[in-house]
């Protein structure tokens, strides 16, 4: 059982805090590509406690820095977006996407401006996800090593969608494999599914038992029960550092996928989803009454989501589903069968409150039972 004390650590992420000093050791997910336009206005986003802004330049490059223009602190949220640099609104300095002042027009020459910096962070694109490095290593380590950054964008979905609460909670609630039989499959009668349905063995025994063991990224783990004679049902997962989960709700041969819970503060927190939408899900459970939705959905239920989506055409199996709990909206049928990029986008542009905003084993297998 964890003090008073231990909470605090593991759950406070601001500058010099435990946490947050051993997050931003990785690369982190900040916002979707998307969200970004050459020349156009920039967008306010919150990481770790740190109030920041985010703009593509004229060459499409994406920068990442403090919103306070080191000059007189004016928020460069207010400023403009112009030839290849994010002007100041009150005095004009100009700064480009690695924080290099660029123009000084208040000051008179020689030259101030080589001595001056904006506190910028590097960044990286991949996946449709602009990806943020906040520590002061001179070279900034690997992005994570998912199966699903590697596939072609035009065959991965994203979703950010914001929660009020901090990261531990959303990351606890998501590596609890017990509580899938009952908040996700709880409405469910046995003799709605289908004999071969895996998750037949979840209502049929809705205590399951465990196994895990320590991986190098963080912990592998399982939730099995009797499936008839001979036969365990196995439900696999992965937690990986520092915040990153592979849920059990996919078939081996093409569930790639990353589940990120990304600390915004203290309180608050982004779900970053990065899926492939071609994957078969193991789950094809019955949709429960709209009322009964309402009625089991959780408090902290987002409802202010938008749907984003490119391209047109078929998209993989119809059995596809993304089934990450009551609390996240989910598209459509139809939106589902649509091909190109699709995003879920909860990000709120005055807060938090006051701002803003590998192959590795994971689904669900039958396994004969070991004698």
């Amino acid at each position: 059982m964890t003090t008073a004390k231990d909470g605090m650590e593991l759950t406070r992420v601001g500058p010099g805090t435990v946490m947050g000093e051993l997050m931003r050791c990785y690369w982190i997910p900040a916002l979707m590509s998307s969200e970004l336009v050459a020349d156009g206005p920039p967008i306010r986003l919150m990481l770790l406690g740190e109030k920041l802004i985010a703009f593509r330049d004229s060459q499409g490059r994406v920068g990442v820095m403090d919103h306070r223009c080191p000059h007189r602190g004016a928020s460069l949220f207010l400023g403009r977006n112009e030839e290849s640099g994010l002007r100041c609104i009150y005095h004009g300095w100009k700064f480009d996407v690695a924080g290099n002042c660029l123009d000084m027009p208040s000051v008179p020459p020689p030259d101030f401006k080589q001595k001056v910096k904006a506190h910028a962070y590097r960044t990286v694109e991949r996946a449709g996800v602009v990806w943020v490095y906040m520590g002061t290593r001179a070279e900034a380590p690997p992005l994570p090593g998912f199966e699903i950054l590697d596939v072609p964008e035009d065959e991965i979905r994203v979703a950010f969608i914001q929660r009020e609460c901090n990261y531990l909670q959303s990351l606890e609630g998501e590596i609890d494999t017990s509580h899938f039989g009952f908040l996700h499959a709880g409405h469910v009668d046995i003799d709605d599914l289908a004999e071969d349905e895996p998750v037949r063995y979840t209502i049929i025994d809705r205590a399951p038992r465990y196994h895990l063991r320590d991986a190098p990224w963080g912990t592998q783990y399982a939730g099995y029960r009797p499936a008839g004679p001979d036969t365990t049902y196995w439900r696999f997962a992965n937690f990986l550092f520092p915040f990153w989960t592979q849920a059990p709700n996919g078939e081996f041969s093409s569930h790639m996928h990353a589940r990120g819970w990304v600390p915004l503060d203290d309180t608050h927190t982004m779900f970053v989803f990065i899926w492939w939408k071609k994957a078969v899900s193991a789950m094809s459970l019955p949709r429960p009454s709209r009322t009964a939705s309402r009625s089991a959905a959780p408090a902290a239920a987002t409802s202010f989501c938008r749907l984003h989506q490119t391209g047109s055409g078929a998209s993989g199996s119809r059995r596809t589903r993304t089934t990450t709990g009551g609390s996240i909206a989910r598209p459509s049928r139809a939106a589902r069968s649509t091909a190109g990029s699709t995003a879920f986008i909860c990000r709120t542009r005055r807060s938090p409150k006051a701002w803003g905003r590998s192959s590795i084993m994971r689904g669900s297998i039958l396994r004969p039972r070991i004698r």
